[in-house]
């Protein structure tokens, strides 16, 4: 009996420490790691922070009384909005140039064009961010301007060398950053705060990692987006020395500062996510991941979302490897309760001659019996429901992928015409291209395929529910593998979105259209409140 109870125990001790790393992090790494934890699953503080100095700007803006008092209300709107909102901050800034033209003022209107750029930039058309740079007036800028100036250059170049695959661009891409790094660092006098980090750059650009860490202190007196931007450099050089423990605690402590101050277009997540993947800690990784696609996309960062959708499959086979080890880990422990069972059932035949009889040892074996089909019966239904998770999370992101992958190739498609005409001398037919709207119709095509196929996917009873509230006419077909407009629309409201200019945004109709196809529904309702009680009951 003794040595029964050894053996379980051993197997229990190697239970426990299944999945532990071969390489322990340190307790600061570790302490981090546990804050961003609770800081990635609960988000809704700092963006509530985020959201109510965004609210006080535009209460400002509403009683700013002239374009210059509009002006630099735009200026923190739209640093509010640079890394939460792309499509905001792009607004924004086409109204902070607006201001700036109506006050006459060339460095304002200098410094809104470089924020338009940027915006540009953030959302991944750096060709239009580029256009807009270039066509800026070079003549009486003060330094300050040309740093910020030559500063969007150098990311723009930096952004484009790590998403183009050919090399040859690479190379032209890192020349140019180089050279602009070296452009900003002409004008940016040595007690500015930039001037520190600009070295560093240009000392990870020359490959002297060593020396840039000389130059990335983090002073108490920075701001999060600073330590934010000092620690990702840190981050670099490290990754550069191959010090990967250090790599790991600056990622996490910038990922921290981003999420603490409700920042959606960021960096260090998803590089941390690969590294945390890459040490056997796949749910961690994973967790961390799906919050960067899902900032991500809130933030419309259209080349951020495809960094992260890079990483996805390799976190996500990671992930599903760690789940067959449990699940193998699983049927050895089970192994081991049989053995153990059998064990126990000859102990129990041998203290029978004792105090018990061969009536109770029976009962003990049947008990045991049970206990290992109970066993047996919950693990039959874990392995279904993993590997239908795994059925529907591959289904899934197999569907992100094609929409992207069609998007990426579409896009590279026309970006090719556009060359070839303006190459040609034939502008004409570049605007025509451009002024086509076959593509964005067919692009919506797509789009509500893909919406109605997964939704109906998930939701197969949608269309049975919706049947049962309406009057016999205008029910529509269970079996159909599609949505109408109105159901496009329904279906939104069902699964939480109510406003309709969110509606009309998501779905690109007018807003007028969504009222009206929200009145046809309700018209069409044998009993219009009983569509409210429906649209507040969780669908099964």
């Amino acid at each position: 009996m003794k040595r029964c109870i050894l053996i379980f125990a051993s197997v229990m001790a190697l239970a426990l420490s299944f999945g532990a790393e071969a390489k322990r992090l340190t307790h600061r790494t570790d302490s981090l790691l546990r804050q961003l934890d609770v800081a990635v699953r609960d988000e809704a503080e700092a963006s509530a922070d985020r959201r109510r100095r965004i609210a006080r700007s535009i209460t400002n803006l509403h009683n700013a009384a002239t374009d210059s008092d509009r002006y630099n209300v735009y200026r923190t709107l739209y640093s509010l909005y640079r890394s939460y909102s792309g499509d905001s901050a792009r607004w924004v800034a086409e109204r902070r140039l607006e201001a700036a033209e109506a006050t006459g003022n060339h460095a304002r209107i200098r410094s809104a064009s470089m924020n338009l750029a940027e915006s540009y930039s953030l959302a991944g058309d750096y060709s239009e961010a580029l256009h807009i740079l270039d066509t800026i007036p070079r003549t009486d800028i003060p330094d300050f301007q040309k740093k910020y100036l030559f500063t969007l250059y150098r990311t723009i170049y930096e952004r484009l060398s790590k998403t183009d695959a050919i090399k040859s661009n690479i190379i032209i891409y890192d020349r140019l950053q180089r050279a602009y790094t070296d452009s900003a660092l002409q004008v940016t006098s040595k007690s500015d705060r930039d001037y520190n980090y600009l070295m560093a750059s240009r000392l990870i650009l020359a490959g002297n990692a060593d020396e840039a860490l000389k130059y990335l202190d983090l002073p108490d007196s920075l701001s999060a987006s600073g330590r934010s931007r000092v620690l990702n450099k840190r981050a670099a050089a490290f990754h550069m020395l191959n010090q990967r423990d250090d790599e790991i605690e600056a990622l996490a402590e910038a990922a921290l500062a981003d999420l603490n101050d409700g920042l959606r277009d960021y960096s260090a997540l998803p590089s941390l996510a690969q590294l945390l993947d890459e040490r056997g800690e796949s749910s961690r990784a994973y967790s961390y991941i799906r919050r960067a696609l899902e900032d991500a996309r809130l933030c419309n960062a259209k080349s951020r979302t495809t960094e992260v959708l890079e990483l996805i499959p390799l976190i996500d086979a990671s992930y599903a490897e760690a789940d067959r080890q449990r699940i193998a880990w699983l049927y050895a422990l089970l192994g081991v309760a049989v053995a153990l069972a059998v064990a126990l059932s000859f102990s129990l035949r041998s203290l029978s001659k004792r105090n018990r009889t061969i009536h109770e040892v029976n009962e003990s074996l049947k008990l045991s019996n049970r206990q290992l089909n109970d066993s047996n019966l919950q693990l039959e239904a874990t392995n279904h429901r993993l590997a239908e998770a795994n059925r529907e999370r591959v289904r899934y992101i197999t569907e992100v992928f094609d929409a992207h992958s069609g998007y990426i190739s579409r896009m590279a498609s026309l970006r090719g015409n556009l060359l070839k005409f303006l190459t040609s001398s034939q502008p004409a037919k570049a605007r025509r291209l451009l002024e086509a709207e076959a593509a964005e119709e067919q692009e919506l095509k797509e789009l509500y395929t893909r919406f109605d196929t997964i939704f109906l996917r998930l939701y197969p009873d949608f269309i049975e529910a919706y049947n049962s509230l309406v009057r016999e006419e205008c029910r529509v077909n269970p079996k159909s593998a599609s949505l109408t407009s109105e159901l496009r629309v329904l279906a939104l409201m069902k699964i939480g979105v109510r406003r309709s200019s969110r509606i009309a945004e998501l779905l690109h109709y007018s807003p007028q259209t969504v009222y009206n196809y929200k009145s046809t529904l309700r018209a069409a309702m044998t009993d219009p409140a009983a569509l409210d009680l429906w649209l507040d009951n969780p669908m099964p």
